[in-house]
């Protein structure tokens, strides 16, 4: 029986979105661990400058203070599943709605074989192409040609959470994207299909809400610089991770 645990992040002004989630937890007989999220408005500027500074980031866009607290708010949740030994965490963010086959999607979790660190649970705004599927039970573990962006639902494995942990002193890119780059950190990233939660569109996230990724600053040459690293690497990448596991 692997150990495991539901860790819902949630700002602790945002006690609506968190009844809300608790309600639809509840209804499929789900506990939960709350975890209080980072405030990003709140961060005093000798942190921000210990995190993140731009010059260093190969990332084309200046990173609002929104974007730390949610990075923030992530290492909290992969900081307890190293300090309480989970097998794997359930991560969930407060704008989410679950859907009705999401205890059997759990329970195919449970009985996944293949090594694994990180699952998306949902996949929003652009879909992606899945190159590689495995079944399990009722359910597919998908490998994309571009890990989907957004974080509102996951499940990050022990190792997973390790491996996030070791490169989290320094902030690089906001956490979906840095997500996207996986082989920095090694990181066996899929999906689990049919997604068994999607992002509820009518209540946008507290913890999303003050992101303004698309007024934020930016560096035309760092833009290119970084999407044609992107598309080389992703591409090389994904091809050696189907190599492997054709081989199994």
């Amino acid at each position: 029986m692997r150990k495991w645990k539901i860790c819902l992040i949630n700002l602790a002004r945002s006690t609506d979105r968190l009844a809300a989630c608790a309600r639809q937890l509840e209804a499929h007989s789900l506990s939960f661990d709350r975890v209080e999220a980072a405030n990003g408005d709140t961060l005093d500027v000798s942190t921000i400058n210990a995190l993140y500074n731009f010059s260093d980031s190969s990332y084309h866009k200046h990173m609002t203070s929104g974007e730390l607290g949610c990075y923030l708010s992530h290492v909290r949740v992969w900081q307890k599943i190293v300090d309480e030994q989970l097998d794997y965490g359930v991560i969930l963010e407060d704008d989410i709605l679950l859907q009705d086959h999401i205890q059997h999607g759990l329970e195919a979790i449970e009985n996944i074989q293949q090594p694994w660190d990180l699952i998306k649970l949902a996949e929003e705004p652009v879909k992606r192409k899945a190159v590689h599927q495995i079944p399990v039970g009722d359910f597919s573990l998908i490998t994309y040609n571009k890990i989907p962006s957004r974080t509102c639902a996951q499940v990050i494995s022990l190792s997973g959470a390790q491996k996030l942990l070791a490169t989290s002193a320094n902030i690089n890119r906001p956490i979906d994207i840095e997500l996207q780059y996986w082989w920095e950190s090694q990181l066996n990233v899929f999906g689990l299909k049919p997604y068994i939660v999607k992002a509820n569109h009518d209540e946008v996230s507290e913890i999303d809400r003050n992101l303004n990724r698309n007024k934020a600053k930016q560096s035309f040459f760092k833009k290119v610089v970084s999407g044609f690293y992107f598309l080389f690497k992703n591409k090389k990448e994904l091809k050696k991770r189907l190599q492997k596991l054709n081989q199994q």
